[in-house]
């Protein structure tokens, strides 16, 4: 049976065509709407210049366009057209892109007008034809539906962040895409209007799918370092936003602005934290930030979103049993590859492993092994208590169960154990003196676990999400 995802899309945009769908932050003046209208018509522009190109249905075309309504065309329209979109890892240069287009045999590549200004010749060189996306706004004359494909071709080709190593290419097909999208409606109901604030641009899609208002942060994308807290705080109270998300480092730094004005949020509903294991504390914090919201903390893969999701409650989670996740999804099966005992101060043990989960919305073959290491409790609830290379079972305790403790010290930003030999040598970037990381050791774990304590001005952190440790190159 052949399908496209993005018929469910079409669909909502036909039925909706002068509803504003995304709402995107200008450098001067007020943000621009874009109606439904307005996208399907920047979306069947690009797929002409598909279909002028040659373009063949199961070709992949690289989408190298700055995080823009342009992106969103490219990426729309090429899935529309049957292609495939290729969308590069995080700050992957002129060289990585080269490789790329060499490993994926690709001869079209959506650019932005700067990209294809100075590498446009290069491009050409290599055999590879450049497509800036229209910018035109008029209507498109003919609409076409979505190319039928069949529901096993890849839908869209993303990156891994490449926290344990060289980023790989992550492959949903057009079935695993729209089962991902049916699960998110089930765990997070949407509702006719709703104003979300969603961090991560692939939610767009989703939105875009079931009709909420996509109001997108005004953050210098690829930049995200370099956002301004107050500039988003301002925008969620003028948007009169009702849902967002984001990952670990985007929260913690919006949260401290925010409780620094003392002024919460009162019509945010609902927020979502992934990207990374998710420190109790900051859940704590978002609660005083958004006393009206529900807090989630989310853990998934872009093979596989969500795996599990867990609600912030009035007692926090202990931090010295690793991060929880909470219950896995409906509709999903999840295991351990087990490799010893984990062993809490209260005498309980618990097998530990390497999550593996199989399931309608899991891009995999069969099971699909996620490099990241945990348990089940009592109630069948899952925790994260490692990551894939720095896995290491020392005493019956893994690398994230100290970090989490180390979490909630004042003054730590962020803090990385590292398993070696019979112990962990702990690296810690912020202001807080060796006494006090050594007496929380002492406190929660068997004397002697952590043998080193190191201080560092910056620990290495991925280049997408920048809130997970990359444990190899710690120094």
């Amino acid at each position: 049976m052949l399908s496209n995802f993005c018929h469910t899309i079409y669909e909502n945009l036909r039925q909706h065509p002068g509803q504003a769908c995304l709402v995107w932050p200008q450098p001067a003046g007020p943000a621009r709407p874009y109606t439904g209208a307005d996208i399907l018509a920047r979306t069947e522009a690009f797929r002409r210049q598909l279909t002028n190109a040659q373009v063949l249905p199961g070709q992949a075309v690289l989408i190298a366009v700055p995080v823009s309504v342009e992106l969103v065309a490219a990426l729309l329209g090429t899935m529309a057209h049957g292609a495939v979109p290729v969308l590069p890892p995080a700050g992957a240069g002129p060289l990585a892109l080269l490789g790329l287009l060499r490993r994926h045999s690709i001869r079209q590549a959506a650019v932005g007008r700067a990209l294809a200004g100075r590498y446009g010749w290069l491009l050409r060189l290599t055999g590879v034809q450049p497509l800036v996306p229209d910018l035109s706004t008029n209507p498109a004359v003919d609409v076409q539906p979505p190319m039928a494909v069949p529901p096993d071709q890849p839908a869209l080709v993303s990156h891994s962040s490449g926290s344990t190593g060289q980023s790989k290419a992550i492959r949903r097909s057009h079935r695993v895409l729209t089962a991902q999208h049916e699960v998110l409606k089930q765990v997070f109901p949407p509702w006719p209007g709703q104003r979300d604030f969603p961090l991560f641009p692939n939610v767009l899609l989703h939105n875009l799918a079931v009709g909420a208002v996509s109001i997108l942060p005004d953050v210098p994308w690829g930049r995200l370092a370099d956002f301004d807290a107050a500039r988003v705080a301002r925008q969620l109270h003028s948007e009169g936003v009702e849902t967002l998300t984001g990952n670990v480092f985007y929260f913690t730094h919006l949260s401290a602005f925010l409780r620094s004005q003392n002024h919460p949020l009162l019509r945010v509903r609902a927020v979502g934290v992934g990207g990374s294991p998710v420190p109790e504390k900051l859940l704590t914090e978002l609660q005083k930030c958004f006393p009206h919201a529900t807090i989630h903390g989310i853990y998934g893969s872009s093979e596989a979103e969500p795996i599990a999701v867990r609600t912030a409650g009035t007692s926090p989670a202990p931090p010295r049993n690793g991060y929880y996740a909470g219950p896995v999804v409906a509709g999903l099966e999840c295991r351990l590859r087990k490799i010893g005992q984990l062993q809490l101060p209260n005498g309980q043990a618990y097998d530990v492993g390497e999550i593996l989960v199989s399931g309608p919305h899991v891009a995999a073959d069969n099971w699909l092994a996620t490099g990241d290491f945990g348990y089940f409790d009592e109630r069948q609830h899952l925790w994260l208590t490692g990551r894939q290379g720095n896995e290491t079972l020392v005493q019956g305790v893994q690398h994230y169960q100290v970090e989490h403790v180390l979490q909630h010290l004042p003054g730590v930003e962020r803090v990385a154990a590292r398993a070696q030999g019979s112990g962990f040598a702990v690296f810690v970037q912020g202001r807080v003196v060796e006494e006090t990381i050594r007496a929380a050791l002492e406190a929660q774990f068997p004397p002697g676990l952590c043998r080193q304590v190191h201080f560092r001005a910056q620990l290495p952190v991925d280049a997408r999400h920048l809130s997970k440790i990359r444990y190899a190159a710690l120094r």
